[in-house]
């Protein structure tokens, strides 16, 4: 009898992390990788396979594919566009569906993630742009009721914010000293729902990538060194999803 596994239909390539084996920080391939986790929990079989690339190292099979990450690779197709790769993956595995319709949650997303840019990056000297687009958000869950953005399951939107939000707690606490606020009561119940997702789970990359992430920009400003050495690589890695008293029942 033939015990042999079949192959996966489709290969994830992402970035890898310092010490290339671990993921790195990039918000885009944790998106992909947890559309696929959650297209998998559907499908008969394996359907994926993640391959971690150094983007400043990659192998010679890699480079034929593209120079960019997140890659998916099926068969002879390629895809380098994170919008044609979403497309591509719910054309040919539109099961679950992970389509969305609250119009309401994709518009609190919009700027959340460049107001956060602006505010790291030092654009704006100030947090109050960054704290009035993570109310909207905050202020959408308490409304809607649900336990993601758009409902009680994850979707689209929740595969592109999630990482995003986890890259703003991370990265504005190490470089600006900044707490997403305990009062935003919508935000850390999404956070805490978010948080119990097996797929969100082993997607994520550690704090002390993102933070090497963000320190690897010019325009962020210079950790003390207190906090290089909190957030050094060398260190076991390190995963913030604790949350205020109020919501750890």
């Amino acid at each position: 009898m033939n015990h042999t596994k079949p192959e996966p239909e489709l290969t994830l390539y992402v970035k890898a992390g310092q010490s290339g084996k671990c993921f790195g920080a990039c918000p885009f391939c944790q998106q992909i990788h947890m559309i696929l986790a959650l297209k998998e929990q559907d499908y008969d079989g394996k359907l994926f396979e993640v391959v971690i690339i150094d983007p400043g190292r990659p192998p010679a099979e890699f480079r034929k594919h593209a120079n960019r990450l997140p890659v998916l690779k099926h068969g002879d197709e390629v895809l380098t566009e994170n919008e044609e790769i979403v497309s591509y993956i719910d054309q040919n595995f539109p099961e679950p569906s992970l389509a969305y319709t609250d119009m309401r949650a994709h518009t609190v997303c919009l700027d959340v993630f460049s107001k956060f840019a602006h505010y790291i990056k030092q654009v704006s000297d100030s947090p109050d742009h960054l704290i009035s687009e993570l109310w909207r958000v905050s202020d959408h869950m308490v409304d809607s009721g649900n336990r993601f953005l758009c409902g009680d399951k994850l979707t689209h939107l929740d595969c592109l914010m999630l990482p995003k939000l986890q890259h703003i707690r991370v990265a504005a606490l190490a470089f600006k000293n900044f707490l997403i606020p305990s009062t935003m009561t919508g935000l850390w119940r999404y956070l805490k729902n978010a948080y119990q997702e097996e797929v969100f789970q082993i997607t994520m990359c550690s704090d002390q990538e993102i933070v090497y992430h963000w320190s690897c920009k010019h325009e962020t400003p210079e950790l003390s060194e207190e906090k290089k050495r909190l957030y050094s690589l060398d260190g076991e890695p390190e995963f913030s999803t604790s949350l205020p008293e109020a919501f750890k029942e």
